[in-house]
């Protein structure tokens, strides 16, 4: 979905998250599997953690360049940069442009995921909040619509990761990209 560009710098972050989100999204290889089984292994479970960990890297990274066009005297450039957290930078801009910000919760779910596939081979260690005994995906069940809850899973047991919940996931980045994206272009044309 093109937009109007208010920046180059933003352009480019934009364009690679699309880009990422297109090729995690086709299962690492830019075309939709058809499986119906989970993505299983532990390397596999590392790679799309770090898949997953990219996207996230790449949205904080567009964040930074909303930032720098919407609030250059507002923000200290280096020291929002540093900051890690994708949802709670994503809502501190969305803030800043008068905006709610309805992603904070399933981006800190696709955080908890990202993590336990990465760190843990996709073995749930840990719940949503301290003594919680199941974990909340950053996806709804494979069943379910795409705006659907996310899947909860019991401590102990696997995250399995479909390829569908995969392209969901990144569609869901594709969408917040593109929403932020124009949201800015209209902040910066009102103001």
């Amino acid at each position: 979905m093109p937009i109007p560009p208010p920046s180059i710098g933003l352009t480019k972050a934009h364009a690679t998250l699309i880009e990422a989100a297109a090729f995690l999204g086709g299962g690492l290889h830019g075309a939709m599997p058809a499986s119906p089984r989970p993505i299983t292994g532990q390397l596999r479970a590392k790679v799309i953690g770090n898949g997953l960990r990219e996207l996230d890297r790449f949205l904080n990274v567009m964040i930074d360049e909303v930032a720098r066009l919407i609030a250059p005297v507002a923000i200290d450039p280096a020291r929002f940069a540093g900051q890690r957290n994708t949802a709670n930078k994503l809502r501190l801009i969305r803030a800043l442009m008068g905006l709610p910000s309805p992603d904070h919760g399933r981006l800190r779910a696709i955080g908890r995921s990202r993590d336990c596939l990465f760190h843990c081979i996709g073995i749930v260690r840990r719940g949503d909040r301290r003594h919680d005994r199941q974990m909340t995906a950053g996806w709804p069940p494979s069943n379910a619509s795409e705006f659907a809850p996310g899947l909860t899973v019991a401590i102990g047991e696997p995250l399995d990761i479909l390829p569908i919940d995969l392209a969901r996931v990144c569609r869901f980045y594709d969408r917040v990209a593109h929403d932020l994206a124009v949201a800015t272009t209209r902040h910066l044309y009102r103001h």
